[in-house]
C-alpha cells in the first residue's frame, strides 16, 4: 500500500488538467511569435490544435496530459472557434509519437526537461535528505516539488512521487532506530 500523501482534491488541483476560465484560456493559449513559428512544424490542423492545448496546458501546470478532445471540450471549442475555424473535429485523438514529439518540443520552448532515471536518483537522495529535517510526508513532497520547479524539471507521477516519498521516510526511521539502538 502507498503512502498517502495528498487527498483526492490536492491530487486532482496538482495532477488534472488545468480547469480555464474564458480569461485563462486566452492567456495560456495565446502564442507568442516563436511558438507560433514551431507551429507551423504541424502539418494538419488537429496536430497544430493538441499542439496549443498542450502548450497551453504545460504553461499553467508544468506537466503533460494524456487526453482526447471530449476530455476538453471547452478548450478545444474555444481554440477552434478563435483559431482553427476549418478544423472539423472527427478524430479525438492524436498518434502517440506525434504527442511526444510534441511535448519534446515545448519542453524546449519552456527550458525544461523530463525526470529521467539520473533526475529521479537525484530526487531520492533529496528526499532522504529533507526526511531528516521533518518526517512529514507533506513536507518532503512540498520540497521535492519546489526543487523540481527549481530546476526546470516535470514532475514525475504521483505514485512515483508516493513512492519516493515513502522510501525516504522509511530510510529515515530506520536509521533513526539504529542510532537510538546503538546507544541503549
Amino acid at each position: 500500500m502507498r503512502l498517502t500523501i495528498l487527498n483526492e482534491e490536492e491530487i486532482d488541483r496538482l495532477y488534472g488538467i488545468p480547469r480555464f476560465t474564458q480569461e485563462a484560456r486566452a492567456e495560456y493559449f495565446a502564442l507568442s511569435a516563436f511558438e507560433k513559428t514551431v507551429l507551423e512544424q504541424f502539418h494538419s490542423l488537429k496536430s497544430k490544435l493538441f499542439f496549443v492545448l498542450q502548450l497551453g496546458y504545460f504553461k499553467a501546470s508544468r506537466m503533460f496530459f494524456v487526453f482526447g478532445l471530449r476530455d476538453v471540450e471547452e478548450d478545444a471549442t474555444y481554440l477552434m472557434e478563435t483559431r482553427f475555424p476549418d478544423f472539423k473535429g472527427d478524430d479525438a485523438s492524436i498518434a502517440k509519437g506525434t504527442r511526444l514529439k510534441q511535448q519534446r518540443l515545448i519542453l524546449k520552448l519552456c527550458h525544461y526537461r523530463n525526470c529521467d532515471r539520473t533526475v529521479q536518483k537525484k530526487l531520492q537522495d533529496k528526499a532522504r535528505q529533507v526526511a531528516t529535517v521533518c518526517g512529514k510526508p507533506i513536507y518532503v513532497f512540498r520540497e521535492l516539488m519546489h526543487n523540481l520547479a527549481e530546476q526546470r524539471i516535470v514532475a514525475p507521477g504521483y505514485s512515483t512521487m508516493q513512492d519516493i516519498v515513502g522510501a525516504a521516510l522509511t530510510y529515515e526511521q530506520r536509521r533513526v532506530a539504529g542510532i537510538a539502538q546503538v546507544k541503549v
